[in-house]
């Protein structure tokens, strides 16, 4: 038997053991176990190594370490005064700062060489800036971290306490056992705020200190991976038996349910035995076996287990009238005890505050349900499929399952009468977002530029009336209108339109007052610097483009202190540099833009080293090297550079395209670059290969169009057509010239229909025309230029 299988079946018998008395556990697990002495073996040594009084720092699958290893001297700037805990994972010691400045006790994790994969420590040390910033009276802070030795460590808060089923020995009062768990569920859903699942919510890791106050530790390691594509195996999992969700036992991925199902298990543990039918009903919702059976956020559990301790009415009952007036009741048992003239008068009433109750029960529940809807979609989107997509471009499944749930729910949010400020701003955040993954020009896609459209307009259309008086609402519709007017420009060629949209959003960023300008003001103004420059590229404004390329580096100097060194940081800085040469091609200056593109490109490669795959980096490589081809194409003299920045471009695409073949915004860039390729092997007199390549991107531009004929496709594959008219006039092949030419000729009246025809392109007429006449006539071709 594999020992991914060994393990499986050992963790689901002892999920079974823990229900059971501890003094009938081992006979219990050996009974199960009958024959086979692999399984009793490796059951027993799990509940051992969950139970034994040495069973320090147990943390998912962890083992005991070596107890007697001597104490570091110190770890990074604290000298270690002792040892807190150890396990198979590593160890926690006690230590203090020795650096002099100032006195601060903290505890540190010194993760043991071996014991994590080099993948894990990797995202160990990648999440270690994320959970410095959880900060929460209930989670145990993470202050620093590095490597001593190659090992890696983390610098948290030292907790002066016991471990929570420790506390429970004391037997502590219900109401205060009741006040803790709230306390665990507020910074639980604190964590789910920010982007964590904790995915290992046990006894052993909630300390509680000596004024009854926890603290929840170990976040961070145990978070899923980016991008799971198959089940994790058993040995690899961190989680305690007894407390795992059924999905966690069977190697699938965490969600927030996940944590709410440990949640669950710790309520029962924390009754010991106190419990009613409302308990029960609350346990058996929070720790259902099926994810989708589960309370949808943590907020909701707690709002149950507030209703619980207050006598009120308690939604996992589904109790109906009859309970709830049985809970009125007793919350007025004196008053109704008190006569038989006031029990009467006490029953009438009842009767019209039933009917009342029921009434505003029915509204207040519809409420409810379109905030649990929304809440419940972003978690989905967020937890489950949201740094999949931040790093993995044109994942196609992840897309459509966001597409298709998140849509059915934001499209009945915005619909509905009477909806809350609050909802209408989540729900238009998740339309941008959306609209980002279908179809938004400038950056990876899904190619469904309609839908995108709808969406921003919707999105849009919520915040405008909120804007004026909301800074967080007026961040998210500059972010849309930015959007939506690059639909304008590269799908619809829509000028007038596109000038709106970012006249419109500059309005909008400039009347959020000087104090209310937060880091999401400061995102959404980037976002509507590099629109501007891409009106000002369709426009040909070479100044303009200049002046936005210095503006858009003097504020991201503007950030905070914190941010200026961040990643995003590095990409706009890297953007700034990328128009800086897309002007040197507007203007003639092939040198200055040159460089301007090689400055771009060391930055991002360097970007593209540190984190692989990154779609928006790899995005920009390939831009950038497209735009530089062309740059460096205007001077004989750069013609080296001309190559390399077309490798560049080449390359980038291609590896994009191999990650998600079905990006169709990524086909349509890819055939741009090709065309450009097939250019220069033309001027390097390989002309059958020339011939070749350009063969194949007309054919995919054809293909590509469909019913819908967007212009955007057409305009390319006119361009495509005079593209092969040169190549064949250099070929020599004037019968493929001169069907190129009318091919090309032939585009223009439907996109000049529409007002849809790109003014450059437009500019080819004039040859066009005289080689269509040579064509006639069987006179001279002249070559096919603006």
């Amino acid at each position: 038997m594999r020992k991914d299988d060994l393990d499986g079946r050992a963790l689901a018998l002892l999920d079974a053991a823990f229900d059971r008395p501890s003094a009938t556990r081992e006979a219990w697990l050996r009974d199960q176990c009958g024959d086979d002495e692999a399984l009793t073996a490796r059951c027993l040594a799990l509940l051992h190594a969950g139970t034994g009084a040495e069973a320090r720092l147990r943390t998912g699958t962890a083992g005991q370490g070596d107890v007697d290893a001597p104490l570091p001297d110190r770890i990074g700037a604290y000298r270690i005064t002792g040892l807190i805990g150890q396990g198979g994972m590593g160890a926690v010691y006690r230590g203090e700062r020795a650096a002099g400045d100032f006195d601060h006790v903290v505890a540190i994790k010194l993760i043991r060489p071996g014991a994590l994969s080099d993948t894990l420590v990797e995202r160990f040390q990648r999440e270690r800036q994320t959970l410095a910033r959880l900060s929460h009276p209930n989670i145990a802070r993470l202050f620093d971290g590095g490597e001593t030795d190659g090992t890696p460590y983390i610098v948290m808060e030292h907790v002066d306490g016991v471990r929570l089923d420790t506390w429970l020995v004391g037997a502590p009062p219900l109401a205060a056992r009741t006040v803790l768990f709230l306390k665990v569920c507020a910074a639980v859903g604190f964590a789910h705020q920010n982007l964590i699942i904790h995915r290992d919510l046990t006894p052993s890791n909630i300390l509680v200190d000596a004024d009854g106050e926890p603290r929840l530790i170990d976040f961070g390691i145990s978070r899923p991976p980016d991008a799971p594509t198959a089940r994790t195996p058993v040995a690899g999992l961190s989680l305690t038996p007894g407390f795992a969700a059924p999905e966690r036992l069977a190697g699938l991925p965490a969600t927030t349910l996940t944590d709410i199902y440990s949640l669950g298990v710790l309520f029962d543990r924390l009754l010991g035995g106190a419990g009613d039918d409302d308990t029960r009903a609350i346990v058996a919702r929070a720790s259902a076996a099926v994810p989708e059976d589960r309370y949808p956020s943590v907020d909701a559990l707690a709002d149950d287990v507030r209703a619980w301790a207050s006598g009120g009415v308690v939604a996992a009952r589904r109790g109906g009238r009859r309970y709830a007036v049985a809970k009125f009741v007793r919350r007025h048992r004196v008053g109704v005890a008190a006569s038989l003239a006031a029990l009467l008068l006490i029953l009438g009433a009842l009767a019209a505050t039933s009917w009342s109750y029921a009434r505003a029960e029915r509204a207040r529940v519809a409420e409810a349900k379109r905030f649990e809807e929304l809440r419940s979609l972003a978690g989905y989107m967020i937890f489950d499929l949201d740094e999949q997509l931040a790093r993995v471009v044109g994942n196609a499944a992840a897309r459509v399952r966001l597409v298709g749930r998140a849509q059915t729910y934001l499209s009945a949010l915005a619909a509905s009468p009477g909806t809350s400020p609050a909802v209408r701003e989540e729900a238009a955040r998740g339309f941008i977002t959306l609209a980002r993954v279908q179809g938004v020009p400038t950056q990876p896609n899904f190619g469904d530029n309609d839908r995108a459209r709808a969406n921003l307009d919707t999105a849009i259309a919520m915040l405008r009336p909120a804007a004026p008086r909301d800074p967080a609402a007026a961040a998210l519709l500059v972010e849309g209108l930015s959007h939506r007017a690059m639909i304008s420009a590269h799908v619809d060629t829509d000028g007038k339109t596109t000038a709106t949209m970012l006249e419109e959003a500059a309005k909008v960023l400039a009347a959020v007052p000087v104090p209310a300008r937060d880091m999401a003001w400061m995102a959404a103004r980037s976002r509507l610097r590099k629109s501007q420059f891409e009106a000002a590229v369709m426009d040909n404004k070479p100044a303009e483009m200049l002046r936005l390329a210095e503006q858009m580096e003097i504020e991201v100097g503007e950030w905070p202190p914190a941010e200026r060194s961040s990643r995003a940081a590095a990409i706009d800085f890297a953007t700034a540099q990328h128009f800086r040469g897309m002007h040197g091609y507007f203007a003639d200056q092939y040198e200055t833009g040159t460089a301007a593109h090689r400055r771009a490109e060391a930055m991002l490669t360097a970007l593209d080293e540190a984190q692989p795959n990154d779609p928006m980096v790899l995005y920009l490589l390939a831009y950038n090297g497209y735009v530089g081809y062309g740059t460096a194409s205007g001077s004989p003299a750069l013609t080296a550079d001309a190559n390399h920045f077309l490798g560049t471009a080449r390359a980038s695409v291609d590896r994009l395209i191999r990650i998600e073949p079905n990006d169709r915004a990524l086909r349509a860039f890819s055939g741009s670059i090709r065309n450009s390729e097939a250019q220069a092997l033309s001027d390097a007199g390989r002309q059958a290969e020339a011939v070749a390549v350009q063969r194949r991107v007309i054919a995919d531009y054809t293909a590509a169009i469909g019913p819908k004929r967007k212009s955007a496709t057409l305009n390319r594959l006119l361009l495509a057509h005079i593209t092969m008219g040169n190549i064949a006039r250099k070929a020599g092949d004037r019968a493929l010239a001169c069907a190129s030419v009318a091919a090309a000729r032939a585009a223009m009246p439907e996109l000049e229909a529409t007002g849809s025809l790109v003014g450059n392109i437009a500019a080819f007429r004039p040859t066009l025309a005289a080689n269509a006449r040579a064509c006639a006539s069987g006179g001279a071709l002249v070559p096919l230029t603006t």
